[in-house]
């Protein structure tokens, strides 16, 4: 979410690539939201792509001293360093942010390439694993959205009467019906999931 509509703004700049002027912007915002963590976060990122390596982390490192126990913030400042040449700088704030979160897909995968790249291969084996898991569950999730989707649709089939009686099965199907009562189809959901892998941030 953006914190005004000047934040708004900074960030329409930066996806146009107006890194300058997107600066300017959030920096302007931040007058009247000093400690908005999302708001510091986003100046970071066009500091990075600036390559304004000083001005970067001490956003980055803002953000995270406001949201200490926040995963993505470890894995945004990893990021940051991998991208400046600092892979066990990265490898550490990785590993902090799936300690935290370790339903993190993403940087669960971030951390076995870094870790493959160091040479450490099975470590690396084990974290492509838990990536791979957790994307496939997510996968699933929205094949149960599909499943509603056709459900709402009387020209498609919608879930079968017939389904195979184990317990995840159930499961699937019940987490299917509470999923129906917040979103209606699964574009909605799919925007939802977005939505929390960047940091609960509209992209």
């Amino acid at each position: 979410m953006f914190a005004n509509k000047i934040h708004e703004e900074a960030h329409a700049l930066m996806q146009s690539g107006d890194l300058e002027g997107s600066i300017s912007l959030y920096t302007k915002a931040m007058e009247e939201f000093p400690k908005d963590c999302n708001l510091i976060s986003d100046r970071a990122v066009a500091y990075l792509h600036l390559n304004e390596k000083a001005k970067c982390f001490a956003d980055f490192d803002l953000a995270l001293s406001l949201q200490p126990n926040y995963s993505y913030r470890y894995a945004s400042r990893a990021f940051a360093k991998n991208h400046f040449g600092d892979i066990d700088g990265a490898v550490e704030d990785y590993e902090k942010a799936v300690e935290i979160d370790p339903n993190d897909a993403v940087a669960q995968n971030n951390l076995g390439l870094l870790l493959e790249q160091k040479g450490y291969k099975n470590a690396a084996e084990e974290r492509f694993k838990r990536a791979d898991k957790l994307s496939k569950e997510e996968d699933h999730l929205l094949e149960i959205m599909d499943d509603l989707d056709n459900e709402n649709n009387p020209k498609t089939d919608g879930i079968k009467e017939e389904v195979d009686p184990n317990i995840q099965r159930e499961k699937n199907i019940s987490t299917g019906k509470e999923l129906k009562k917040v979103f209606t189809s699964k574009s909605q959901f799919k925007e939802f999931m977005n939505f929390i892998k960047n940091g609960f941030k509209i992209k």
